[in-house]
């Protein structure tokens, strides 16, 4: 079955998903960037280390910033960091940052913890308008993994099960019409969301928050076997990852952006989620959060 995501870009890069203007890519790329500034600077005061992930490993270190087309940023921390932060500091961001996670009260609205700007306006074009609607910051932990290729081909699938099951549950709880009008436009993405639909009733005994609870505590692990993996991400999820990939966090400079940091060995780490990350994808490969609202408050 064609996952979700992929069926989100092959309808939205069809034409029936509208991009943001370069005027507002430009506003939402440099709040972003604000945004990762102020959790940099509480992570800072507490000794936790922060880097760039994912896309934004790309933009550093194919174009120098940004994707051009990009318009989120995500970062990571190990996990005891994550914890920590969660746990102790993230109260010490500026007072319109909401942090949502699995140790928030009423739970996490995502797999993973998020910085969510309570000041801005940020509605998805797949989703409606919600109390969680803001410009937001993915945080991902990476975790240890053991060194046991047989057991971690059990984990993985248990781990895709959790994963999955979350998401459907939170389809079925949000009885979003805009994002199944969007699916509905095609055929596969008809059936993506009826499965999910189903799959999500059977397990709905348990909330969306509930499930991502579950996983957060699925995928702790405290020792240390020199092998790492980031759970929410399905190319590496319980594969074993050698930990000097990720750390220790490499610091690069980049011209107008500043001083940051990403994975210590960044062509492996890039090259495990996306092949030949250097080569500029086709239109109808670009992965866009088509919005449907935005508003970034002027200063």
């Amino acid at each position: 079955m064609i996952s979700t995501k992929d069926i989100i870009i092959k309808i939205g890069n069809s034409g029936k998903g509208k991009e943001l203007s370069k005027e507002d890519l430009n506003k939402l790329q440099k709040h972003l960037f604000k945004m990762y500034r102020d959790i940099e600077a509480v992570c800072n005061l507490h000794g936790i280390q922060i880097c760039l992930a994912y896309g934004n490993v790309i933009g550093a270190m194919r174009h120098n910033g940004w994707i051009p087309w990009d318009d989120d940023l995500d970062i990571h921390m190990s996990r005891q960091d994550y914890e920590l932060f969660l746990s102790k500091f993230a109260s010490e961001l500026p007072s319109q940052y909401k942090v949502s996670s699995y140790l928030s009260e009423g739970g996490s609205c995502a797999r993973f913890a998020k910085v969510i700007d309570k000041s801005t306006i940020h509605v998805p074009l797949t989703s409606d308008k919600n109390e969680d609607s803001g410009v937001y910051i993915d945080i991902f932990p990476i975790d240890n993994v053991p060194n046991q290729k047989a057991l971690n081909n059990i984990r993985r699938v248990w781990s895709y099960f959790l994963m999955y099951t979350a998401s459907s549950v939170m389809q079925v709880e949000a009885k979003s019409e805009t994002h199944k009008k969007f699916l509905f436009t095609t055929t596969d993405g008809r059936i993506n969301w009826w499965f999910r639909q189903v799959w999500g009733y059977i397990f709905s005994f348990a909330s969306s928050r509930t499930w991502h609870k579950w996983i957060e505590r699925f995928a702790q692990n405290k020792k240390h076997t020199g092998y790492m993996h980031v759970m929410a991400d399905l190319a590496i999820c319980y594969r074993e990852v050698p930990e000097y990939y990720y750390f220790p966090f490499r610091q690069i400079e980049l011209p107008k952006i500043g001083k940051v940091n990403i994975p210590n060995k960044f062509d492996e780490y890039l090259t495990m989620s996306y092949g030949d990350w250097r080569k500029i994808p086709d239109e109808s490969e670009k992965w866009h959060h088509y919005v449907s609202e935005l508003v970034i408050p002027e200063k």
